[in-house]
């Protein structure tokens, strides 16, 4: 394990996505997080759906997994995702709908006004003239290791690290160039250049031959880039935090059943 105490900053944050530096952690708790992210942090996705009409094109089985796969706004203050128990709230999302016509997610009416469809323009069935389509669709909380379609979104992460550039090697000045248009801290000396990859960054195959050499890679002990992506059914930031408190909850559960079986 790291000895130093875990420090987090934030690279960049955008409204469905945020960049991160995570220092003082090893390989283990950071796949811990990613793992935590995907699979344990629990959103609001439709599990049944009762049909009434359906004179489509498409069976009510594909029309369910579409719906099943629509993300739902979730809202965090109402419910505690960080537990470990799930709460059984069902949501109902009812649809009516006649054609001609394109239905869309917009379309379905939630009985939660703050769990409905993180995106109102995800296209669900072409209806023909005369084509009706009428449901009932059920939403609970589920988890990502139960059903991808309990995902709150996407997250992955790098090792941080330096990658020094001899000023022997001819188009030093290239890389530099590249390094700068990918936004990456650069850092000049008389003898190198230094870049920071807290981005991906691909050297050209023409640098192939200095790789090893004049060319080094110095990975940063203890230190990783994570960027998570959300799908809309809750704020990128809560993904994170509540990742968070659930590893607490379950290293707190663990050490306790640890105890009982020393007692």
């Amino acid at each position: 394990m790291m000895s130093m105490e875990p420090k987090f900053w934030i690279l960049e944050k955008r409204e469905d996505s945020i960049k991160f530096i995570v220092e003082g952690i090893d390989v283990p708790f950071a796949n811990a997080l990613r793992r935590t992210m995907l699979a344990d942090v629990p959103t609001f996705a439709v599990d049944e759906v009762e049909f009434f009409e359906n004179d489509s094109a498409l069976f009510d089985e594909i029309i369910a997994h579409r719906i099943g796969l629509i993300p739902l706004t979730t809202p965090v203050e109402r419910f505690s995702l960080d537990a470990l128990e799930l709460d059984d709230y069902t949501v109902t999302l009812s649809l009516e709908a006649e054609g001609p016509g394109i239905v869309y997610s917009g379309d379905l009416k939630s009985s939660d006004e703050g769990v409905k469809p993180a995106n109102e323009n995800i296209p669900i069935v072409k209806l023909a003239e005369g084509q009706r389509l009428t449901l009932n669709a059920y939403a609970r909380l589920g988890r990502g290791k139960d059903h991808a379609k309990w995902q709150p979104g996407f997250v992955y992460y790098k090792y941080l690290t330096k990658i020094h550039v001899s000023k022997e090697v001819p188009d030093w000045k290239e890389l530099k160039a590249l390094a700068e248009r990918r936004g990456l801290p650069v850092e000049e000396t008389d003898d190198e250049l230094v870049i920071t990859t807290t981005k991906a960054f691909y050297l050209p195959r023409k640098f192939d031959g200095y790789i090893g050499d004049k060319i080094r890679e110095e990975v940063i002990p203890g230190s990783f880039v994570f960027t998570v992506e959300t799908n809309g059914e809750l704020p990128v930031e809560e993904i994170v935090s509540i990742a968070l408190k659930i590893l607490m909850r379950k290293s707190d559960r663990f050490i306790n059943e640890l105890h009982k079986l020393a007692d």
